[in-house]
């Protein structure tokens, strides 16, 4: 990693259902800025929404069984600017003061994958890693990405989307409409909800209102789709400096039962996420041609959706029929697939290198637009309001 002087914060934890992969998410992130000697400033978001910074938010054994009891004792912190920076401060009379050059975020899910967090980064106007407000918010919803790649010609297995409130008054109709456009097996899947968290793969009829009540209980919207025969999960990372974009490797996740659920990411033996389980292949067995529709759709999917830093892109290929789909996007911190770049060629020093040059970068860009608009309006209004 080349020399950085800038103080980067670390956001991490958040009001999600992917809290806890996030902290070790945000931990990974920290010690490898950390062993590059750069200073970073941990801020940690509570399940409750409420902010915090001290050194010992750095260390992963801070977070363990009752670590809620120790975080109680440490203060919350608000925010404000100075000039171009980030401060944070704590919550008494004498609290320390925190500065913050560039952000990155490490919130899985809601409220930090979905452009919830880019937002607040944007409007105090400071750099940050990853993608911006309005990729974010298309890539974590499942719904909108599968019309974001059916209006870009993208190959898609079908699929439906139902709302919670009309779900309820028309149940029947809707679980009949299922049963009559889809082939099973079918997946059922909350649309803002990552890391697998309440799927359900669906094998007859009978299965199919469980799976919707699962799915239901995590959002107020779902995505009913065909599955894949035959099939192999395919992955293809996208990586961007401000200047060139560069696709990884494809990987290939071998799972069992269907799809690769929570455990199998983040679990057994060390998760596909890691990259340390033996059932990911890299490069993925998988003759050119598919090979190169991948990495052209990855790069495409990045560029028309404006990414930035970096960008996961999963596909499924019917291995018999030759058939590949694209399935879901994933930025920043779902996409950190630190093993498949480093079998792409890229240490992760260097992945997160791209990623701050990006982030200020676009940071650089965004701040030549004018906000200045001359108006009369206000004068105007006044003027009525005496006249009235």
């Amino acid at each position: 990693m080349k020399n950085i002087d800038k103080k980067i914060g670390v956001f991490f934890g958040g009001k999600n259902t992917e809290h806890d992969i996030s902290i070790i998410t945000g931990q990974f992130i920290i010690s490898t800025l950390k062993k590059n000697n750069i200073e970073v400033i941990p801020v940690y978001i509570s399940k409750e929404g409420k902010f915090y910074s001290n050194e010992k938010l750095s260390e992963l054994k801070f977070f363990k069984n009752d670590f809620e009891k120790e975080l109680k004792k440490m203060k919350e912190i608000s925010f404000s600017k100075i000039e171009d920076k980030l401060v944070l401060k704590e919550k008494s009379f004498f609290g320390k003061k925190y500065f913050i050059d560039l952000a990155f975020p490490a919130l899985h899910g809601q409220f930090g994958e979905d452009g919830s967090i880019q937002g607040f980064f944007e409007f105090l106007n400071i750099p940050y890693a990853g993608a911006g407000i309005y990729t974010s918010s298309v890539s974590i919803d499942k719904a909108l990405t599968k019309n974001f790649f059916k209006n870009n010609n993208i190959p898609i297995t079908d699929f439906l989307i139902y709302k919670k409130k009309d779900f309820s008054e028309k149940k029947e109709e809707f679980l009949n409409e299922i049963n009559s456009k889809l082939t099973y097996p079918i997946f059922v899947k909350p649309t803002r909800q990552g890391s697998s968290i309440g799927i359900s793969k669906v094998d007859k009829f009978e299965d199919l209102e469980e799976a919707l009540d699962l799915a239901f209980f995590y959002d107020n919207e779902v995505l009913v789709e065909n599955g894949v025969p035959n099939v192999k999960d395919l992955t293809c990372a996208v990586l961007s400096n401000g200047k060139e974009i560069i696709s990884s490797e494809v990987q290939d996740s071998i799972f069992e039962d269907g799809f690769l659920d929570y455990e199998k990411k983040y679990l057994n033996d060390g998760g596909t996420q890691t990259g340390e389980s033996k059932n990911i292949i890299i490069p993925a067995e998988i003759n050119k041609e598919i090979e190169e529709k991948i990495k052209k759709y990855s790069k495409e999917i990045f560029k028309k959706l404006n990414g930035n830093g970096t960008m996961r892109i999963d596909f499924l290929l019917n291995e018999k029929s030759g058939e590949l789909f694209a399935n879901e996007i994933n930025t920043l911190p779902g996409t950190l697939y630190h093993h498949l770049w480093e079998k792409s060629g890229k240490e992760i020093d260097e992945v997160i290198d791209w990623m701050i040059d990006d982030g200020i970068k676009r940071y650089e860009e965004n701040n030549k637009n004018s906000i200045d608009f001359k108006s009369n309006v206000l004068n105007e209004a006044n003027s009525m309001k005496l006249q009235n």
